[in-house]
């Protein structure tokens, strides 16, 4: 998946998750939304997500058309387009080195995320200088608690004048760090800001915090990502809190709202990637205390019905329609007969047909290829991937750079493309615009490529590799290995190339 992709998705994903928590953020545990908030992150962070019948995606696609588009299965996908699809361009023995085009949608980004790392990680190293002047806490109850509390990461406790609120930073050797001018006599506030601190410790709050940052620089350009994180921050103080209340019980919610209260009045500075005592809304944190109620077996399914749901929903992606049942699949017989043999046979089989694929131009003169498909099948199609061949005026092979837009692309004789668009049983697809050709003398808003000569393709030959269709069925040219060896890179009669449409797929099931 690209970039866009995820964070398109991953947007998806927070939306429903703003919603669900705007409903019930006081009826669920706090812990059910930084699940969610897991789930979200994952999304965002990881390139890829798994297939599900589930999935948003795949109730779409079942409900309503799939637009056409095109997607070439190059080495190096850009995913830049000209015109309605990608561009094709003519370039014949010419270094894909000569090409100095970079997108600048990718350096805009680029530049964006160094920016946001660099405030991040800047910001926290500031702290952590200054972190470096506080003093150990020699307190009685300090010791004694830390004893009660073992863990296999050493907690210390320290103050520093350089802060007003309490807060915890740290992984390996956490640390809690408490206002110089704390109250050091008053042993119940202190019981719950080092509860209250322990959580995070325990639950590794720094880590989530730091992949929440690390997120946020790659989807920068998202407002949505900003959104979760700020809430997701947020959420991590309420499931702390709600942790602390059930730990004192319903008797402490008024002391330790007051408490929260009188931090907040204190509350100063940004501390990146620490877990501050007071750093979130403090109305809100205060309702969700006084809503504080005992969990049930009722709301702890109810959650986990609620994160399952919405995992399946919008954490996956549309199932791979590829993945066909093998006893179904279709094997061709015939790859390629006359239409009169087509109609005199239609009983005893099925028929796909590519009517043509001509060389049209736009009003601007602008060439592109324009290819027609006929689906003389029982069955809709949903996804075709073909190969695409071009020749010049006389018959030779072009090589061409299929995808100019990235500078790593190599030229070849071929181009896999898969398109996704559904055509119905005897329906003729003619799409509209098609894959654009480069020619220098016309398309002046583009790089220049190679000598930037006129365009040179004049004909342009497709097969069918495969087909899938709507109930699942995938039907692979076992001929195409052949009618690849045969035109690729071969020199083709004039005669041969003006004759080559209509081709057709005699298509027979098992």
């Amino acid at each position: 998946m690209t970039l866009l992709e995820v964070s398109f998705s991953g947007a998806v994903f927070i939306i429903a998750v703003v919603i669900i928590r705007a409903i019930a953020i006081n009826s669920l545990p706090k812990k059910t939304f930084l699940v969610l908030w897991e789930m979200v992150l994952l999304r965002l962070v990881i390139p890829f997500t798994i297939p599900s019948a589930f999935s948003i995606y795949t109730l779409i696609n079942n409900t309503i058309s799939t637009p056409t588009f095109f997607e070439a299965e190059t080495n190096n996908v850009a995913s830049a387009v000209s015109r309605e699809y990608f561009v094709v361009i003519q370039g014949i023995e010419q270094p894909v080195t000569n090409i100095p085009f970079v997108s600048v949608w990718f350096v805009v980004w680029c530049i964006g995320m160094v920016l946001f790392a660099g405030f991040f990680i800047v910001s926290y190293l500031r702290c952590r200088i200054e972190f470096r002047t506080a003093l150990p806490v020699n307190n009685a109850y300090v010791e004694q608690w830390i004893k009660e509390r073992p863990l296999r990461r050493r907690i210390s406790i320290k103050q520093s004048d350089r802060i007003s609120t309490p807060l915890t930073y740290g992984v390996f050797h956490p640390v809690i760090l408490m206002p110089k001018q704390t109250d050091w006599k008053n042993i119940n506030q202190l019981r719950y800001i080092f509860s209250h601190e322990y959580v995070h410790i325990y639950r590794f709050d720094t880590i989530a915090k730091l992949i929440a940052t690390y997120a946020l620089c790659i989807h920068w350009f998202n407002p949505l990502v900003w959104v979760m994180y700020i809430l997701f921050n947020r959420d991590i103080e309420l499931a702390c809190d709600e942790s602390v209340i059930r730990q004192f019980g319903d008797k402490s919610k008024s002391a330790y709202s007051l408490m929260l209260i009188s931090m907040e009045a204190k509350k100063s500075g940004l501390s990146p990637l620490c877990n501050n005592f007071s750093k979130n809304a403090i109305e809100e944190r205060i309702t969700a205390i006084m809503n504080t109620k005992r969990t049930t077996i009722i709301t702890l399914l109810s959650a986990c019905l609620i994160v399952l749901v919405t995992v399946s929903l919008f954490a996956t992606s549309a199932i791979a329609s590829t993945d066909s049942k093998t006893s179904d699949m279709l094997t061709l017989n015939d790859p390629k007969t006359n239409t009169s043999d087509i109609i005199a046979d239609v009983k005893g089989s099925m028929m796909i047909i590519h009517e043509s694929a001509d060389i049209l131009h736009y009003e601007d003169g602008a060439p592109y290829i324009h290819d027609i498909l006929t689906n003389n099948t029982d069955s809709t199609i949903v996804e075709t991937q073909y190969c695409m061949l071009a020749y010049n005026e006389n018959g030779s092979p072009l090589k061409l750079y299929w995808n100019f837009l990235d500078s790593s692309a190599e030229s070849s004789f071929e181009n896999i493309v898969r398109t996704k668009t559904n055509i119905l049983p005897n329906q003729t697809e003619e799409y509209r615009g098609g894959w654009s050709l480069y020619d220098g003398e016309i398309m002046e808003d583009f790089p220049k490529v190679g000598n930037g000569e006129a365009n040179q393709a004049a004909y342009s030959l497709l097969c069918l590799k495969q087909v899938i269709f709507e109930d699942g069925t995938v039907w692979n040219n076992s001929n195409y290995e052949n009618w690849f060896k045969t035109y690729a890179g071969k020199e083709i009669a004039i005669d041969e190339l003006q004759n080559y449409y209509p081709y057709e797929y005699e298509i027979e099931s098992d």
